[in-house]
């Protein structure tokens, strides 16, 4: 057991923001936007009667596989890249990460040049695998930037602008596929150095277990994380975790889908495919502002039944453009409301030198769920058809199971985001 561990010199500040937390939102915003003007532009160009560069060349659920291949790296890298941020100072993990997404550009620029789908596929992977390598550096390393009491609001603010400059990539996908996507990988360069130069100003931190034993066995490595979470609240945030972005990954691939009956450009379709985006930022700083110096894990069923109510609406509303995008936007300020403080006990609760790891591990979850959905749609969808309305309801019943287990775990997600819970969850290394 490592509860006695002293956790060593940290940098703490009363006062958000602090600079190197302000840098690590300009480095996460950065890599936010690129993964997503990315994303974004393969799954505007693959929808079936969407009219773009590579319509129909993965099929009727063709977005489905773009998805999928984005969530396949984290699914096998997570558990090596978990023990990486524990080992290593993740500052240091953050940077070589920079430094890869820098150099992953230019094979963007060279796909989108020369029209190649599957070279721009090949990107979107690489892209993903180094974000695989970022992400639980840069979840693993907020609170070691600012203090306990501070990481709901810490939270919420990051979740606003990671996910403000989400939907601003996304929705500048459309617009930059108007000449082939030329200008895609040049405008992801140097939004890559931008944020390479903000890692620099993160201050360096020590490493955590630097006698760590690393293992290659990713999936072994996540059933021992598992079995050190079993039996605390950390283990029903992770499942929270899970639910929530398994049902996101499906809207992420139905919203495309309007364009063809919806007869819309791809600026208008990126547009839409923005809207939950913007509903996460203004939920996710409501829901962090408003929590104070505590977290409160009562939100999180409360946000799952807002969250169902969007979805029937969704579903069962013949809406307008504006007013899809208002369901659509509603629907992710209820997200806001639930992730938020999920968020916050994934890093709450795990015992300093193993925090990088339960990241990883409840990453690993999450994209695991992710991608079963994403696949689900894209196997589905050819036989059932890729309306949107159908898919929504859903989502709805999906949702609703979520609303019903969050809800009877209410006291749990409460008591968990209490002061003397910190720390609480430990290695059985």
């Amino acid at each position: 057991m490592l509860a006695s561990m002293p956790l060593g010199p940290q940098v703490k500040t009363n006062e958000l923001p602090r600079r190197g937390f302000a840098a690590l939102l300009v480095t996460m915003s950065c890599g936010a936007f690129n993964d997503n003007l990315l994303r974004g532009a393969l799954l505007i160009a693959v929808p079936v009667g969407g009219g773009g560069m590579w319509e129909g060349q993965l099929g009727e659920g063709g977005t489905g596989w773009v998805t999928a291949m984005l969530y396949a790296p984290f699914i096998l890298l997570l558990g090596v890249t978990g023990q990486i941020a524990d080992r290593w100072p993740r500052q240091r993990v953050i940077l070589v990460s920079r430094v890869l997404e820098v150099l992953l550009t230019g094979m963007v620029i060279w796909a989108f040049a020369v029209g190649s789908l599957v070279l721009a596929c090949l990107s979107l992977v690489c892209m993903a695998a180094q974000s695989a390598l970022f992400s639980p550096a840069k979840y693993g390393i907020v609170p070691d930037l600012v203090e306990d009491r501070h990481l709901s609001r810490a939270n919420g603010v990051l979740s606003m602008l990671t996910n403000v400059m989400i939907l601003v990539g996304v929705a500048a996908s459309g617009y930059l596929l108007q000449d082939g996507g030329f200008w895609i990988g040049f405008v992801m360069l140097a939004l890559a150095l931008i944020g390479l130069v903000a890692s620099l100003a993160i201050p360096r931190g020590r490493a955590w277990k630097p006698d760590l034993k690393m293992s290659p066995r990713t999936f072994s490595t996540h059933l021992r994380t598992i079995r050190a979470m079993q039996g605390t609240p950390l283990i029903v945030a992770t499942l929270a975790w899970c639910w929530f972005y398994g049902i996101g990954s499906l809207i992420i691939s139905i919203v495309p889908n309007y364009k063809g009956p919806m007869n819309l450009t791809n600026e208008s379709a990126s547009i839409l495919l923005a809207a939950p985006g913007v509903g996460i930022a203004i939920g996710g700083i409501a829901a962090g502002l408003g929590s104070g110096d505590r977290i409160r894990g009562q939100l999180v069923p409360l946000g799952a039944a807002l969250m169902t109510v969007g979805f029937v609406l969704l579903g069962l509303l013949d809406a307008s453009f504006t007013g899809l995008w208002a369901l659509l936007c509603y629907t992710g300020i209820a997200a806001g409301f639930f992730v938020i403080p999920v968020m916050a006990l994934l890093q709450h609760l795990p015992e300093t030198s193993f925090r990088a790891r339960c990241v990883s591990t409840s990453n690993f979850c999450t994209y695991l769920a992710m991608s079963i959905t994403a696949v689900l749609f894209a196997v589905v969808a050819p036989a059932t058809g890729s309306d949107p309305a159908l898919w929504f309801l859903i989502c709805a019943g999906l949702m609703l199971v979520v609303t019903l287990w969050t809800f009877k775990r209410r006291d749990t997600l409460r008591l968990a985001g209490l002061p003397d819970q910190a720390r609480s969850v430990c290695s059985h290394d």
